[in-house]
């Protein structure tokens, strides 16, 4: 009986043993916390103190953060603090903060030990609400907050008591209030509850100190206390959890301070003594404390947690700051190195892994030697280097390879050679070399091991050696001087058989093990299949047999064994995450993961996209080590780095992306941060808040800083913006967070930014206005129209009574321009009565010379003669003045100046004039300074001036009066001076005397009446000298012209110079009136014999409508032409297309066909062309001679004419055809075309010179042929070569032949006679030399010896030389 006792009080024990053990195991299994890594923001990051008290997300998403020495705004970016100001009223009441919640809109509640301060979102505005020590405080719809016993609710206004529980003789220390009922948290008295609709007030807890009161999702409240840890109340019902010291399970601490729950529904606890994360399903704790770990908890003491819009936990903290992580990317499980073998890692740089058969990790470290972790004890085993044999030989592990079937560690070091690990007895081995092997071919530095049949092939600093397990011999490869490898970092043997070897940076080899040959493919820059890069870090091949190069410059390289060449996936093409790789493995058939100097890359291969990850999006690791990404037999990957190793689960890196905001939060202008309601007036409500800005004008430069509400590393995207109405591209920000833009035109924009390729991230606007400066804004405008319409009306009315004083003046110029016409119309009467005054006049002076040179009247009648001749002279020289002038108001009066005495010139007129004042008893002086003037003047029209100014002189002095000239050498210049003692001119008639028509009123005779035209004349003869004319006059007493010449000939045009000196001399019969003077062609012609030559063979036609006129020009010319007359330009015409007269002498004026036209139609028609034509009209200006000239006249003679001129210009057009016609027949050296006259002319010759040339030789050649070639009837033929050279066609031939003969015996001495005769196209020497000397008088021979004509014998048969 008592044995059973005892076995039954032994049985028992055992059970509470082995209950004591069952919970201990869940215990650890319930409190084993899986590594977060938390992100830290503390006074080094902008913090302005590292106890924080409180934590609130306002409603644009930032984060607020209140500690003990102010609140902080966190936007993602930096930290704004806001503190208490001295002497400011819109600043913090104090900068303990104990509490913060917001109305979630534009307020928020900062809670402090003196008073509650508010602060409006907008206006960025802080201001006081009540000041007192207040405990706590909660909003819903309304503020409510507790001042010891008593609550308090908020209207907008003030503060008015809400409740007071008058049991109570402690302070309330925390509130949660719902539309039913009221949670009330005291100090040491327990949990309250107040029912809002009757005020009933109830009991629920007793005796505890209240901390915090938190509801969660599935409606529990949370009741933290100081010092008995958590109430959970469910409906009536309150389960209580509380630290216990043997239970790791249990909360860690009974002070609990705060409560949030995450987006999975997990609740999390603030304590005293850690971070806890309450597990619903078995109603434990998982707990977090600081740890000598850099990603871990920076304190243990919590006082603030807040899950945040994104579900990110914000953690604050008593002396550590702010701690935040995302619980869903919490799938990196970071290995850190420890100074305690069980707890982590023996060295941060980590290598290669493997696995064993146990699934535990093999981790190769530098400095640290070999790492054994056992993932289900999550212990680690440290195996370094000690100076006892089992050790292994140093502890810079570049390589390992795990045996399964041996069971052994193989292990490459760096410097300490092979060793190998046996894992069951853990036993070292080190295999040294053999001293026979030289370092050279072996290294000791191995950084690649992999199997190969029952041996080892290492990749060593000495090249490729092949290790026998069995023997432990060593056996270099690839030694050779051709093929020799001296360095190799990385092998494989491909499913062919083949190892492929690289690391030397000069090449990949590619060894089959078959055939034992070696090839190399090495980086081409031409071709773009070859491999990328001869660094190459790793060669793998996957489960697909693709055959994988991770190079260290060029990215990654895909060996096409059906092409053997090469597909290159790199950074910029492909978006692999950096183009220096350092290892690969295979997460599954398609996908394939690259570890980089930045992150790692997963690679879709059939997608050819990479999904990259590093620091900035969730990794732990700074920077991954090579050869160091490995994964394990239940889906781990594990990375080492050189500041430890993570691992993790490949699909849970699949995150989903999460929602977040893009805001503007600073505004620069010029340089200086705009403020709400600052002197700039531009913002008058927080930037954050403003749909829209204005800026002036000045404003030009400006830049807006934006963040965004994203925590989370991982979920990071690429901003860009985009300025609507500026530009049309996106750009993206980059790392920058301001946007800038300097001078934009005046107008509305909008700013907009997005996040790149993410349609949950809503984009955010700002429109954007740029003022116009006042001159371009509408009130300018405004002003502008007012001014227009001033202006308008001034000119309206201005132009109203321009308009009435243009009536008057446009009567006043209607009256000028009638007189004006009137005066043009008397000009075109004087000048058309002047054209036919002239025609009868020839007849009269024709006549009179016809008369004068008969010389057979008696003394008497030839003196009546003669008068009548002078009288005619002078009548046609005032018909010529009148002409002149009508040229000058035309413009075609031009002057013909040359260098000559102006002295003689002046003194000759006064000579002239001189007989004419003794006749009128007037007093006639000459004066001169100088015997020699030299001026460029022409004498012609200056002559007109002379006369006009001396006869003018005589017409205005009476019998007896006095007149002079003088002409004296001035500054630069001449001076003519006429002076008389005459009636004068009247001081209001100075000014007008040069002006056309006008006349004095002074003259006391109407005999010398005058037309008003001479002075005028004159003034424009000077002027054309670029002279000037001066008068001064006193009535009665004296009146002098002055004429001012300039020296020189600068003021000259070219077209004004005459460089040949004139010869005209001024002379007159002794009783010829001398108020009129000669033409300068009309001088000498009373007396003189004529020298025109008499040839009745010629023809002449005169056309003249004027019967009396023609008649009289028949009469002239028969006695030297055969004389042919027509009444018209038709009938002219016929009469030259019949007979070819040598002559044709045409009236330009004449009814049916006018002589200009008449002349163009000779000249351009072929048979007549040939034919001089003289054009004879009563038209003298300049424009009308060479209209005649330019349609091809010959000549051109102004009526009236004197007839030995007319004749003797007839004559010589005659005679010098016929003397051109003599040279070319005569003269050897003379060519036919100088007699062609005009282009049709000489184009025929020179047709008929090429055609006679082709057939030089042809002794057949005759005129039918010639007449055929040349296109021309024979007859037609005959009579044009005989009116252009005066020869036949055949003479023609013969003469060219003749003169070619001349030049080929000058000019080719050794041809003779015979072949001379025979190359031109003689029948024979004998008919050469017959016609050679009856043209030229000469025979050839004689010509060859240079003889004249009469020095040689007459060769009857011409001698051959």
């Amino acid at each position: 009986m008592h044995y059973c006792l005892i076995l039954k009080k032994y049985m028992m024990k055992l059970k509470s043993f082995f209950l004591l053990i069952c919970c201990c195991i869940l215990a650890l299994s319930g409190s084993k916390a899986q590594d977060i890594s938390f992100n830290h923001l503390t006074i080094n990051e902008g913090l302005a103190h590292n106890s924080v008290m409180s934590i609130y997300q306002d409603p644009k998403g930032f984060i607020w953060i209140g500690t003990r020495n102010g609140v902080c705004s966190y936007n993602g970016k930096e930290f704004t603090t806001y503190k208490y100001r001295k002497d400011t009223p819109n600043s913090l009441i104090y900068n303990n903060i104990s509490q913060i919640t917001g109305n979630g809109e534009d307020e928020i509640y900062f809670m402090t030990s003196k008073g509650i301060s508010v602060l409006q979102l907008t206006k960025n505005q802080i201001s006081t609400l009540i000041q007192g020590t207040v405990r706590s405080m909660y909003y819903h719809k309304q503020l409510y907050i507790t001042l010891n016993n008593i609550i308090y609710r908020y209207d907008g206004k003030q503060f008015k008591e809400y409740y007071k529980i008058k049991e109570l003789d402690s302070y309330i220390t925390s509130l949660y209030i719902c539309d039913e009922f009221m949670l009330i948290g005291t100090v040491n008295q327990g949990l309250f509850r107040l029912d809002c609709h009757n005020q009933k007030l109830s009991r629920l807890l007793p005796e505890i100190y209240v901390e915090d009161i938190f509801k969660d999702s599935t409606g529990k409240f949370w009741i933290g206390t100081m010092n008995h840890g958590i109430y959970i109340m469910k409906e009536d019902s309150f389960t209580n959890f509380q630290h216990k010291q043997d239970d790791p399970s249990s909360i860690s601490s009974n002070f609990i301070r705060c409560f949030c729950e995450d987006k999975q529904g997990n609740v999390w606890i603030g304590t005293f003594n850690g971070l806890n994360r309450y597990n619903a399903s078995s109603q434990t704790f998982t707990n977090y404390q600081k740890q000598n770990k850099e990603r871990s908890l920076t304190h243990s003491s919590i006082w603030a947690l807040l899950c945040d819009k994104q579900g990110s936990i914000w953690i604050g903290t008593y002396f550590g700051g702010i701690n935040y992580f995302h619980p869903e990317n919490q799938v990196y499980r970071h290995y850190q190195i420890s100074f305690r073998e069980g707890e982590g890692l023996s060295s941060p740089i980590v290598g290669s892994i493997t696995e064993d058969s146990q699934q535990n990790l093999w981790i190769s470290t530098e400095g640290g030697g070999i790492n054994k972790y056992d993932p289900k004890s999550d212990k680690f085993q440290w195996y370094k280097h000690t100076e006892h044999s089992n050790s292994i030989s140093h502890d810079n592990v570049k390589a390992i390879y795990y045996d399964k079937n041996k069971e052994a560690l193989w292990i490459g070091t760096h410097m300490g050679g092979l060793n190998k690990l046996n894992i069951q007895n853990e036993r070292f081995t080190y295999y040294p070399f053999e001293n026979t092997q030289s370092e050279s071919s072996l290294s000791r530095t191995i950084r690649d091991i992999i199997p190969y049949k029952d041996k080892l092939i290492l990749a060593t600093h000495g090249g490729i050696s092949i290790f026998n397990t069995k023997t432990g011999q060593y056996k270099p490869l690839f030694q050779d001087k051709s093929n020799k490898i001296h360095f190799a970092t990385s092998v494989c043997v491909d499913h062919h058989n083949t190892l492929w070897i690289g690391g030397d940076g000069k090449a990949v080899y590619r060894y089959s093990f078959t055939n034992k040959a070696l090839q190399t493919y090495k980086h081409n820059h031409a071709l773009k299949q070859s491999i990328s890069s001869n660094s190459v870090n790793r060669i793998y091949e996957d489960s697909q047999k693709r055959l994988w190069f991770c190079t260290n410059e060029s990215g990654i390289d895909l060996y096409r064994y059906e092409t053997d060449d090469f597909e290159n996936f790199d950074e910029q093409h492909h978006g692999l995450g950096s183009n220096y790789v350092y290892d690969v493995c295979e997460l599954s058939p398609d996908k394939l993961l690259f570890i980089t100097d930045s992150g790692f890359s997963i690679l879709d291969y059939p997608t050819r996209k990479f999904q990259n990850y590093n620091k900035k999006n969730g990794i732990p690791l700074s920077a991954p080590n090579e050869r160091s990404v490995y994964k394990a037999s239940n889906g781990n990957i594990f990375i080492g780095g050189v500041d430890g190793m993570i691992s993790f689960k490949a699909e849970a890196i699949n995150y989903i992306p999460q929602s977040y905001d893009i805001y503007p939060f600073r505004l620069l202008v010029n340089g200086e941060v705009v403020q709400v309601n600052d002197k700039s007036q531009i913002l008058n409500k927080d930037l954050t808040y403003s749909p829209k800005i204005t800026l002036k004008s000045s404003q030009s430069m400006f830049s807006i800083e934006y963040t965004t509400t994203n925590y989370i590393p991982f979920n990071q995207d690429k901003i860009e913006y985009f300025l609507k109405g500026f530009s049309q591209n996106w750009t993206q920000m980059r790392n920058q967070q301001a946007i800038t833009y300097t001078n934009l035109n005046p107008g509305k924009y909008t700013l907009i930014v997005r996040a790149k390729g993410n349609p949950i991230v809503s984009e955010s606007r700002l429109d954007i206005e740029i003022l116009p400066p006042f001159y371009r804004t509408a009130w300018a405008y405004l002003l502008y129209t007012l001014c227009i319409c001033s202006i308008l009306y001034y000119l309206i009315r201005m132009y109203n009574n321009r308009i009435k004083l243009q009536e008057s003046l446009k009567y006043e110029k209607r009256h000028a321009e009638d007189i004006e016409r009137l005066n043009q119309i008397k000009l075109r009467f004087f000048t058309n009565i002047s054209h036919e005054f002239r025609t009868p006049l020839t007849l009269i002076i024709g006549q009179m010379e016809m008369l004068l040179q008969m010389r057979s009247f008696v003394p008497t009648v030839y003196n009546r003669i003669l008068g009548v001749y002078k009288s005619s002279l002078q009548l046609r020289e005032l018909i010529t003045e009148l002409l002149d002038f009508r040229k000058q108001e035309q413009g075609y009066m031009t002057i013909k100046a040359s260098e000559s005495n102006l002295v003689d010139f002046v003194y000759e007129n006064f000579l002239l004039f001189q007989e004419y004042a003794i006749q009128h008893k007037t007093s006639f002086h000459f004066h001169k300074t100088h015997d020699n003037i030299p001026i460029w003047y022409d004498p012609k029209q200056m002559q007109k001036v002379m006369n006009n100014l001396l006869s003018n002189a005589f017409k205005h002095t009476k019998e007896g009066g006095c007149i002079s000239v003088s002409v004296r050498k001035g500054n630069h210049e001449a001076i003519i001076e006429v002076t008389d003692n005459g009636t004068g001119i009247l001081p209001q008639d100075i000014d007008k005397i040069f002006n056309r028509f006008y006349q004095t009123e002074q003259i006391e005779s109407p005999t010398y009446t005058g037309t008003g035209i001479g002075l005028s004349l004159t003034k424009g003869i000077v002027e054309l000298h670029h002279g000037t004319i001066e008068v001064y006059s006193d009535p009665g007493e004296i009146t002098t012209f002055s004429v001012h010449l300039p020296s020189g000939k600068e003021h000259l045009t070219p077209e004004q110079m005459n460089e040949k000196k004139s010869d005209l001399q001024l002379t007159l019969p002794n009783d010829t009136n001398p108020a009129f003077f000669l033409d300068e062609h009309e001088f000498d012609i009373l007396n003189t014999e004529s020298a025109i030559e008499k040839n009745k063979e010629a023809k002449i036609l005169i056309i003249e409508d004027n019967a009396s006129l023609r008649e009289m020009l028949k009469k002239l010319f028969e006695t030297f032409y055969n004389v042919m007359t027509a009444s018209n330009g038709a009938e002219g015409w016929t009469i030259v297309q019949a007979e070819h007269p040598n002559l044709v002498l045409s009236d330009v004026v004449m009814p049916i066909l006018s002589g200009t036209e008449l002349c163009k139609l000779i000249k351009e028609n072929i048979d007549t062309c040939h034919i001089p034509v003289v054009l004879l009209t009563a038209q003298t200006a300049v424009e009308h001679n060479l209209e005649g000239l330019r349609i091809g006249a010959d000549d051109y003679i102004t009526k009236p004419f004197n007839i030995n001129i007319l004749l003797s210009r007839c004559n010589n057009l005659v005679n010098n055809r016929i003397m051109l016609q003599e040279k070319f027949s005569k003269q050897l050296q003379a060519m036919p075309q100088m007699l062609a006259t005009n282009p049709l002319d000489k184009a025929l010759i020179d047709k008929a010179m090429s055609i006679i040339e082709i057939h030089l030789d042809d002794t057949n050649f005759n005129v039918d042929v010639f007449a055929r070639e040349m296109g021309i009837a024979r007859t037609k033929l005959f009579n044009k070569l005989k009116d252009i050279t005066g020869q036949t066609p055949y003479d023609f031939i013969i003469t060219v032949r003749l003169k070619r003969a001349a030049l080929m015996l000058k000019n080719n001495p050794e041809l003779n006679i015979s072949e001379i005769a025979d190359h031109l196209g003689f029948s024979s020497p004998r008919q050469f030399t017959k016609c050679f000397k009856a043209k030229y008088h000469i025979i050839p021979q004689a010509y060859r010896k240079n003889k004249t004509p009469g020095d040689e014998k007459d060769v009857e048969n011409g001698e051959e030389e």
